[in-house]
């Protein structure tokens, strides 16, 4: 399943700014047969232009104050840790968070007395780091700039990030002190993996879990698999798995069917979507998107990249653009106040409720379309 020129999603930018990596770069899945993990193919460029990005101020980080559609992620996150610490934490003292971002979670955990520190390569954590007054290690992990061992590793939206996620969950195992706690979110790519569904598609994602997957990976480092969950709120799988010393017998799915049966779906739908889409462009309809990150990837099926619009809820995200689609990214107010032809809802998790708000906003879009009934 190849994407000949996909935007590099990193960011949200203003027009005109200038970009250290490509604009848009190719795109390929690829499948790891031992975890039955689909991942993007390892391409060395895409992952020098990522190590590029990860330093730079990226849209990577997404718990931050100024992120108020972050916040309900955040706040269920922590709920689960705080659950995750009751029953399996009660000797927890010292929390490393890796990827802390915003440091939003952090300064929580500190304010109920744990001690705190972040590992984070990009300008922002540190910056929010010295204004909470939480040590923030500038780089990545594993750094030999800290040594020591905590009782609990956390990281939210990172695994999937990562080229090497077995022997990065290792490194941290060996970073815990004996029964210390590893606790991580991820996007859930369920159903994306089960439909060959492609909105979840970006350079930066380089693991797409599934429950099965998200086990084997962590069983695969020698961490015992406590609790594996999906979010209360949004489209999160949470993961909470122990340091012991006895050995897994994980239990591995031989075979490629999966990732056969992925890439016979994906082909299916793609054509499903793209179609659609281009036959209200064939009709002279003015077209939108609606969570448009999750539109890329079928914009790029169609090296499609002007004359439309995006409409997005996210507020920072308001007036800024894409890298490689000069589109700005408008609001609900702006689809009220003048509305197109053709909506297409691009996020699978919230599209129905996407959906109810513009029906009761009386808004008059003639063709009002769901990804989850495209495909």
């Amino acid at each position: 399943m190849n994407i000949a020129q996909l935007p590099f999603y990193w960011r949200l930018k203003r027009y005109g700014d200038l970009s250290p990596v490509p604009q848009r770069f190719p795109f390929e899945y690829d499948f790891d047969e031992d975890l039955q993990l689909l991942i993007q193919k390892r391409n060395p460029k895409t992952l020098a232009h990522l190590a590029t990005i990860y330093r730079e101020d990226a849209n990577i980080g997404y718990l931050q104050d100024d992120n108020q559609i972050a916040r309900p992620y955040g706040t269920d996150f922590c709920r689960f840790i705080n659950n995750a610490l009751e029953r399996w934490g009660s000797s927890t003292r010292q929390i490393l968070e890796i990827g802390c971002g915003g440091c939003t979670i952090l300064e929580t955990l500190k304010d109920r007395g744990y001690e705190v520190v972040g590992i984070d390569p990009g300008p922002l954590s540190y910056r929010e780091g010295i204004h909470r007054r939480i040590r923030v290690i500038n780089d990545f992990f594993p750094t030999s700039n800290f040594l020591d061992l905590v009782d609990l590793i956390f990281h939210n939206d990172v695994l999937e990030h990562v080229a090497e996620p077995v022997e990065f969950l290792i490194a941290q195992k060996n970073q815990l002190r004996e029964n210390g706690l590893i606790i991580t979110a991820v996007p859930d790519c369920s159903e994306g993996v089960n439909l060959g569904e492609l909105s979840m598609t970006m350079h930066q994602h380089l693991n797409y879990y599934d429950l099965d997957s998200l086990k084997n990976v962590f069983e695969a480092a020698g961490l015992e698999v406590l609790l594996i969950k999906r979010a209360t709120y949004g489209g999160s799988l949470y993961c909470c798995a122990r340091k012991t010393e006895r050995d897994f017998n994980v239990n591995k799915k031989a075979g490629t069917l999966k990732f056969e049966r992925f890439l016979e779906l994906a082909k299916e739908t793609a054509l499903s979507v793209t179609l659609k889409i281009s036959e209200a462009f064939e009709r002279k309809e003015s077209v939108g998107f609606y969570a448009p990150l999750r539109a890329l990837p079928y914009l790029a099926f169609q090296e499609k990249w002007t004359d439309f619009r995006f409409f997005d809820d996210t507020e920072n995200w308001y007036g800024k653009y894409f890298d490689g689609v000069d589109v700005p990214i408008e609001n609900f107010s702006d689809l009220r106040l003048n509305p197109v032809d053709s909506l297409f809802v691009m996020s699978p998790t919230f599209g129905e409720a996407i959906q109810s708000k513009i029906l009761e906003s009386n808004i008059p879009i003639p063709s009002l379309n769901l990804l989850k009934n495209l495909i």
